[in-house]
């Protein structure tokens, strides 16, 4: 793009350099100066700059700007906004469910008949039950953080996969076409990712991304870790 800004502007200078001696040349005319063999000539288009021009053009045309690399990484920004989102929903879901805790810490204290009686007084003047909706909530939420944390990693882990990244952008530019606007898909269970290019092709890359899965022992460790 630099190289293109740089051969346009040369071109720009010299019309620019036209425009001014055409107005002083028409000034000497009128004053019966005479011009120097040459003096307009320097303001000439050159072949050169005419050929610079034109193949930096053609190399902007050619180049890729948007990659599969950046096409995995926005994939990855917008699931990990989307991960946020659940996070917070399965926190609000888990507050709700937390009545439990009060109820199994006057359940772990009532060791005599008097206090048994008392949690019972509690329990039968305050609804403390959890609704099938309140477990619904909780465990659509946990579903959400596990299919956003997963296709986030999965598609940061492809978007560092110089294999996956370099087929892609091949088939791009066999077919021509952006990568910009593709759509990205990824089944944990096949350990596939689908890519789509409007309607020009699609590719499912298998069997890349399996050294990248993580344990359910792996995420306890990295929770009680950070």
């Amino acid at each position: 793009m630099n190289n293109l800004q740089g051969s346009a502007q040369t071109i720009l200078d010299q019309l620019s350099a036209a425009q001014d001696l055409s107005i002083g040349a028409i000034y000497s005319a009128g004053q019966g100066d005479i011009l120097a063999p040459g003096v307009m000539q320097t303001a000439i288009v050159t072949e050169q700059m005419r050929l610079d021009y034109n193949a930096d053009v053609q190399g902007v045309i050619d180049a890729t700007y948007y990659n599969a690399e950046l096409l995995f990484q926005d994939n990855y920004v917008a699931t990990m906004a989307n991960l946020d989102t659940a996070v917070d929903n399965l926190v609000a879901a888990t507050a709700v469910l937390m009545e439990v805790q009060a109820v199994a810490n006057m359940a772990a204290n009532a060791d005599t008949v008097q206090e048994q009686m008392a949690v019972q007084a509690v329990l039968s003047n305050n609804d403390m039950t959890i609704t099938a909706a309140d477990v619904s909530n909780y465990n659509n939420a946990l579903g959400a953080v596990q299919t956003y944390a997963r296709d986030a990693g999965a598609f940061l882990a492809a978007s560092r996969n110089t294999t996956m990244t370099g087929t892609v952008d091949a088939y791009a530019a066999n077919s021509g076409t952006s990568l910009y606007g593709a759509t990205v898909a990824y089944s944990a269970t096949a350990d596939i990712m689908n890519i789509s290019a409007t309607n020009v092709f699609g590719i499912g890359l298998q069997g890349l991304l399996g050294a990248d899965t993580v344990t359910l022992a792996d995420v306890y460790a990295a929770g009680y870790g950070s």
